[in-house]
């Protein structure tokens, strides 16, 4: 007896709908490009996940004339980062020294983002997305990937005209894009090879009220006796707290319990105190762990890896999410004029990293450099705070900071993707070149 096989057809398979995903989903439907995008979770709710966007990002907006709508959401500006050691300032920066215009990073929620830009896409007929759906395969015709292999169960659906039933589908498409995260399922099945691997050091995270004297629009970073901490603001007048760990070092926290790390917090933070009265156990925690990695060759016949899927990145800097929305729009840039041109050949899906690896590289680099003053290692630890004092007030350290958070020049894209008015859409594509 003959197995009936649910098939769906598509330009474009994007498999991810984070910030990176929905970005590159909504640049190419505006294009006229079929596209259909697979995110195995049932929404957009995540908690510590990129919500820090940099002057790069603003940027970004800017040149896709999108920043209006995007400041139009709930959000929070922060102009300036200060470091603290023992709790007396060590190094301030204020954005509008590095960059004129945009000089400032922009705090949004990743729900609030990934809602916005959805909003977007779903104005173009050819723009779908299907939630908790996961991709089980890959198709093949030879080496060439064609599709995938996925398993839909129930989840809201994007501008389909008839449900997708649940169960298992074919998706037919001529590139697949997996932009799937740091786990990615579509590297694992694609079998790529990474070329750097580097985890030394942790972040771990959790939330608290504003205090009343707390100045909520500035980075705060504190070299303490016992912990390292970041500070960002965070929307609904929250803070969120990142505690620096070496790796493997949570595990030794939770079997000295929660009272001795509660002590050592408040020893290192006393302002915290009020928070940490209401703390009973390691609940409110969250780690995450500070991996760096970078994938050999991002792209195969068919196939395309992008974001942190093929070069993630560490916390540190807060830099993650824009450099992933980057990568995302330059894909775009390539897979649009890879269509016009008839040419989706592996040497077209390649051109994403050649012109994406300078700048990759340069962050992870500087984020390399800056671990080094993050450490915790005994003998370093007294030294970090004071080299980096010291090696701020070097001329070069300026630009190291340009480099960071800011972008010279705008992306090399072609215009076709500047959105022409605040809507930045209508019910049909702008383009067509299917």
């Amino acid at each position: 007896m003959e197995i009936r096989r649910n098939v769906l057809n598509s330009d474009v398979c994007i498999v991810g709908a984070g910030p990176a995903g929905m970005l590159l989903g909504l640049l190419l439907a505006k294009q006229g490009l079929e596209i259909i995008v697979l995110e195995q979770n049932q929404d957009f709710h995540r908690e510590y996940r990129g919500e820090i966007t940099q002057p790069r990002f603003v940027q970004l907006m800017k040149q896709l004339n999108l920043l209006d709508f995007i400041e139009s959401l709930d959000h929070v500006k922060i102009p300036e980062v200060t470091v603290f050691h023992d709790h007396k300032a060590i190094m301030n920066l204020k954005f509008n020294t590095l960059i004129d215009e945009e000089s400032y990073c922009a705090r949004l929620t990743q729900p609030t983002l990934l809602a916005a830009l959805l909003d977007k896409a779903k104005q173009f007929p050819n723009f779908k997305l299907l939630f908790n759906t996961k991709v089980k395969d890959l198709l093949k015709d030879g080496e060439k990937v064609v599709g995938v292999e996925a398993q839909v169960k129930h989840g809201d659906q994007i501008n389909f005209d008839n449900p997708v039933n649940e169960g298992e589908w074919i998706i037919n498409t001529r590139v697949t894009v997996g932009v799937d995260g740091r786990n990615s399922t579509i590297e694992k099945l694609g079998d790529f090879e990474l070329d750097l691997e580097y985890h030394d050091n942790d972040l771990l995270w959790f939330s608290f009220e504003k205090p009343e004297n707390w100045d909520y629009n500035i980075y705060h970073f504190y070299f303490q006796k016992n912990y390292n901490y970041l500070f960002l603001p965070k929307l609904g007048g929250y803070i969120q707290c990142g505690i620096s760990l070496t790796k493997g070092e949570y595990q030794k926290i939770k079997k000295e319990g929660i009272e001795a790390f509660k002590g050592k917090i408040l020893e290192d933070m006393p302002i915290l105190a009020d928070y940490f009265e209401q703390v009973n156990d390691f609940k409110s925690f969250v780690l995450l762990l500070c991996r760096m990695r970078y994938v050999r060759e991002w792209a195969k016949d068919g196939l395309l890896l992008i974001g942190d899927a093929a070069h993630c990145v560490t916390p540190w800097g807060a830099v993650g999410s824009t450099l992933a929305m980057g990568t995302a729009v330059i894909t775009a840039d390539v897979l649009y004029k890879g269509f016009k041109n008839n040419d989706l050949s592996l040497g077209t899906l390649k051109q994403v990293q050649r012109r994406r690896h300078e700048e990759v590289k340069l962050i992870q680099n500087l984020q390399l450099t800056l671990e080094k003053f993050l450490t915790r290692q005994p003998i370093k630890k007294e030294l970090a705070p004071l080299m980096f004092g010291v090696a701020t007030k070097l001329p070069d350290v300026t630009q190291v900071y340009k480099d960071l958070f800011t972008r010279e020049k705008p992306l090399d894209i072609d215009e076709a993707f500047i959105f022409q008015d605040e809507k930045a859409g209508s019910n049909s594509p702008e383009h067509s070149i299917a």
